[in-house]
């Protein structure tokens, strides 16, 4: 057995191959040259599968090979790494050396899409990180999850995007078939998942995804945003989780909660959504809501009018 072949063979399997990338016994003998290990019978590299798969590495072939297993999960490994960011003090040089180890344990087409996800857990329950297991294939295969938010939703189908960090939450970006416009829901709070074997036909990038984040920020969290106090007319476990929703600065109080936010059509338009569950306390900021929805009223009117 050669041991440098042996050795660049499962870094090639390891950086090259996955389940939707499987590498042909000629790219292996390709990618094999290219670092400089000739392969002068090829018959040798089934004895190095064969090798490597005693030594409990699981490689397959399906139309071609790949290593199907690693010491850490996809989502373990995304963990792991936004459990590192969390941590102030550490220095650049060395977070990026551990996040390169890291790395190595997994495809180079998992860690490009590891790297465009920010999200973070303090959750340890099985059944969560099942869920962000399926959002991760869904995401990495264009694949639709069924979803269920909360006991008084029905199970809805959607196409996930992207999975985002913020006040150590995860935020599930997605949009419905036929439908382009992109939703979001915390990640914690959705009760039933199933993955589903339904492509998502609208592809809609990652970039698209992350400014129309970066918008709704804005909308709400800009230079000039304000604290703002609401009174809770109708409370409910399910009312709440959507306020947390909306707003997860949102700070709880025994009879309303208060929020930083700042005033903008943006702003209103969720607070219609409320209906006369919530009431806002500050007689300046509900004037300027009464404003809002008049010019709604009249934009509507002048519409059936015009039709």
């Amino acid at each position: 057995m050669n041991r440098q072949r042996i050795l660049k063979l499962l870094e090639i399997l390891r950086n090259s191959s996955d389940m939707e990338h499987k590498l042909s016994l000629n790219e292996i003998v390709s990618l094999l040259e290219e670092n400089g290990v000739t392969v002068s019978d090829r018959k040798t590299l089934y004895e190095d599968f064969k090798a490597l798969n005693e030594m409990d590495y699981e490689i397959e072939y399906d139309n071609g090979y790949y290593l199907t297993e690693a010491p850490f999960s996809l989502s373990e490994i995304k963990i792991i790494i936004d459990s590192l960011n969390s941590l102030k003090n550490l220095d650049d040089t060395f977070l990026n050396r551990l996040k390169k180890k890291l790395y190595s344990f997994i495809s180079e087409y998992e860690a490009d899409l590891l790297k465009k996800l920010e999200y973070h857990s303090k959750h340890k329950d099985r059944k969560f990180i099942n869920r962000l297991e399926d959002t991760l294939e869904a995401i990495r295969n264009g694949k639709m999850l069924q979803i269920k938010r909360s006991n008084h939703d029905e199970k809805e189908t959607i196409a996930p995007l992207f999975l985002y960090r913020e006040n150590d939450y995860y935020y599930l970006y997605y949009h419905y078939e036929n439908n382009g416009k992109i939703y979001h829901a915390r990640f914690d709070n959705i009760i039933e998942m199933r993955l589903l074997n339904r492509n998502d036909e609208l592809n809609i990038s990652t970039s698209s995804v992350i400014s129309q984040i970066k918008e709704s920020s804005n909308a709400f969290y800009s230079d000039k945003a304000r604290l703002i106090r609401f009174e809770i007319i109708h409370d409910s476990d399910y009312l709440k989780d959507r306020i947390r929703d909306d707003f997860p600065e949102a700070i709880f109080t025994k009879n309303g909660f208060t929020t930083k936010a700042s005033i903008s059509d943006a702003f209103f338009s969720k607070l219609v959504s409320y209906s006369d569950n919530i009431k806002i306390s500050d007689r300046e900021i509900a004037d300027q809501y009464i404003e809002f929805l008049n010019k709604i009223i009249i934009r509507n009117s002048k519409d059936r009018n015009n039709n």
